[in-house]
């Protein structure tokens, strides 16, 4: 089930990004869900892929050291020639995978910021 915070951030990115949000998944330690995907995109294979975008996500090491004097890791940004994923964590073992297209890629830093400030609120 989908929680109510995790709904919010959808239509939150749905709004914001419109045509270019591709896709949103929800993971945790052990389990992970397709919680959007845009009703245009092919579904052979999607499922294998979000298993193996999540499983590096899991393994990812933060660039920085967590007594860093830019405090804890919250969030990455990957940019592809053709896509972009942005990932907010949401604690140590849990977090959100966006898959965006290109286009949304132009005001990005403000863009994760209010995604932060969406999961944070309160259910």
């Amino acid at each position: 089930m989908v929680e109510r915070r995790h709904q919010r951030l959808v239509r939150f990115v749905a709004e914001r990004a419109r045509q270019n949000f591709r896709t949103a998944v929800r993971f945790t330690a052990d389990d992970w869900a397709v919680i959007y995907r845009r009703d245009d995109l092919p579904n052979d294979r999607s499922r294998r892929r979000s298993a193996d975008i999540v499983q590096r996500m899991r393994n990812r090491e933060p660039l920085r050291e967590p007594d860093s004097p830019f405090g804890d890791f919250e969030s990455c940004v990957e940019l592809y020639e053709h896509g972009v994923f942005v990932v907010i964590k949401e604690s140590a073992t849990a977090g959100v995978v966006l898959s965006l297209e290109r286009e949304a890629a132009q005001s990005l830093a403000g863009f994760v910021v209010e995604c932060e400030r969406v999961l944070d609120r309160s259910s």
